[in-house]
């Protein structure tokens, strides 16, 4: 059986989409899935220092595609060989042509259960290209106001695509007292002003932002990670409703 593929795109950067890549996919581990993470952000790549395995890159993606190197031999795993990762080129202007990138990808899937392709930032023409490539995306989103409008545009140009993937969101760094407050948005506006169905949302976590420094998520975050990891697995899991309505877990 293929891994499931998924797209994890956001609208502007900064709002912790390849962080979350990296936490959900160790939620998936956690519950005995194998996931490959692909990093596919050329020349700024970031999942090799938030996995801890940043010093045994040997090989990239693109060596890959050159012939340089197998496919095995680019991916990084974890010693328990539940996670894998592909590290992207140091060079942004490498173009890979997406059929050889995708046939890539389809040599290595079988051993997986997930795979996780950390897009850029925005619509770009290369996140178009991943997105025609996989049958699902999650779209990253903070709250605000800034982060949700990017959301929407990232949603809107590449589900206009020929082939459209099926889109969830993700809500990081919600905050029940922001909303409360009228800080930030309500987990409704969110979804209302993107159009895009909820898979779940992450709470404010300092900790987060140390990933890379080997913090670990807290465990309100754990918690909230692993319930977006059993409706990725198809369990009927119920969003936790607050004390104020649309403020939703």
């Amino acid at each position: 059986m293929l891994a499931k593929q998924y797209l994890i795109c956001s609208g502007k950067g900064g709002v912790g989409k390849s962080t979350l890549s990296v936490c959900l996919a160790r939620a998936l581990c956690r519950r005995g899935k194998r996931v490959l993470l692909v990093d596919c952000d050329k020349g700024f790549r970031t999942l090799d220092l938030l996995t801890g395995l940043g010093g045994e890159a040997v090989y990239d993606w693109q060596d890959v595609l050159l012939a340089r190197c197998a496919p095995q031999d680019a991916v990084l795993k974890t010693p328990d060989g539940m996670l894998g990762l592909l590290v992207p080129p140091a060079n942004p202007d490498a173009e890979p042509d997406a059929e050889d990138f995708f046939a890539m990808l389809s040599s290595l899937v079988p051993e997986y259960d997930f795979c996780f392709l950390d897009a850029p930032a925005g619509a770009s023409e290369w996140v178009r290209t991943l997105a025609r490539g996989v049958e699902n995306a999650l779209l990253v989103a903070t709250p605000d106001a800034v982060s949700v409008r990017a959301a929407a545009n990232t949603a809107q140009s590449i589900c206009d695509g020929v082939s459209v993937p099926e889109m969830r969101l993700l809500i990081n760094r919600f905050d029940a007292d922001a909303v409360r407050s009228g800080e930030c948005y309500s987990a409704d506006r969110v979804i209302t002003e993107t159009c895009v169905r909820l898979l779940g949302a992450v709470p404010e976590d300092v900790h987060l932002s140390k990933l890379a420094a080997g913090k670990k998520p807290a465990r309100q975050t754990e918690a909230a990670l692993d319930r977006i990891a059993g409706r990725l697995l198809g369990e009927e899991i119920p969003f936790r409703e607050k004390k104020i309505k649309s403020t939703l877990f």
